[in-house]
């Protein structure tokens, strides 16, 4: 089995209002609703989001891994229990902050490309565990929101384990 460094990166996400209307799929947000955002999005970015390179030396590969912790993931629940509205935009700005760490270490994907998800072999599978987190078999890794994708950037859906279902791929089915 091929094992992986684990060496932790430092996120930088930064906050685009374009960026994050289109994830929200909204065209305007109120003014207190920003307010409340630059208090979650401060939090987040300090004590919640987690960013790792896994590199094998073997020659397999290197990935980025981004994800928000279990602590993110509670309090936009906790908003979208008392309100469902909020909750989405909240959902939305965990999404925004995870993809616009993940541009600033892939520049590809500030160009529009997607961020491919590798299927994991057992190194993968085994700086996961060591991380305290578990793959699932969709494709998924148990943090709503995440990110894992080759780093450097080295192809979209010829290397995506999501291509076949996914609707945006370009690998004819």
């Amino acid at each position: 089995m091929a094992k992986y460094d684990i060496t932790p990166m430092t996120p930088n996400p930064e906050f685009d209002m374009m960026y994050f209307m289109e994830v929200a799929g909204e065209t305007r947000i109120e003014g207190d609703m920003l307010e409340d955002f630059e208090e979650f999005w401060d939090k987040w970015a300090t004590e919640s989001l987690k960013a790792y390179e896994l590199k094998n030396t073997e020659g397999e590969g290197s990935f980025v891994l981004i994800f928000l912790d279990q602590a993110a993931e509670k309090a936009i629940e906790g908003i979208w229990q008392d309100s469902p509205t909020h909750g989405l935009l909240f959902h939305a700005l965990a999404i925004t902050m995870v993809m616009s760490s993940a541009q600033g270490f892939v520049p590809e994907l500030q160009d529009g490309k997607c961020a491919p998800l590798p299927r994991p072999g057992q190194g993968v599978l085994a700086a996961f565990d060591e991380l305290g987190l578990t793959w699932n078999e969709e494709g998924s890794v148990n943090r709503k929101y995440a990110v894992l994708t080759p780093y450097p950037y080295t192809g979209g859906c010829e290397v995506c384990h999501l291509s076949e279902n996914c609707p945006k791929s370009t690998v004819r089915k």
